[in-house]
């Protein structure tokens, strides 16, 4: 589960932060491949990051890296959920606020998810 929850982080780094990855990109455009690709997951994406960053929230000294995902995971969970209003309704409202800062988010989810996939873990 903890693999998952590292991957989960950098799909949503990604995605959260390919307008400013793309810059970096060069003529492959890689980033904006991969983020392409996972686009249509970007709901289940937010939902994996969310679910686990509330459930290992309860970890000790690992505030700061589950914060981290429970922000990613509000902020790309912004249309989903359709069918239900009132669930709609909030996350719709979360991803306003947040989708000024969803560059600074996706960036930090990518890097902590990416040290967390080779187990360094200086914040956790």
């Amino acid at each position: 589960m903890h693999l998952l929850y590292e991957l989960a982080l950098i799909c949503a780094g990604i995605l959260l932060a390919v307008a400013t990855l793309t810059k970096y990109d060069g003529k492959m455009q890689i980033v904006s491949k991969i983020a392409g690709a996972l686009q249509p997951f970007a709901a289940v994406i937010g939902g994996i990051c969310l679910i686990l960053g509330i459930w290992y929230l309860l970890r000790p000294f690992c505030f700061f890296r589950d914060a981290v995902s429970i922000l990613a995971g509000l902020t790309l969970l912004g249309g989903a959920l359709e069918n239900r209003p009132s669930l709609h309704d909030f996350f719709n409202r979360a991803s306003a606020v947040l989708n000024p800062y969803r560059v600074i988010i996706g960036i930090i989810a990518l890097i902590l998810g990416v040290l967390g996939l080779f187990n360094i873990s200086f914040i956790c």
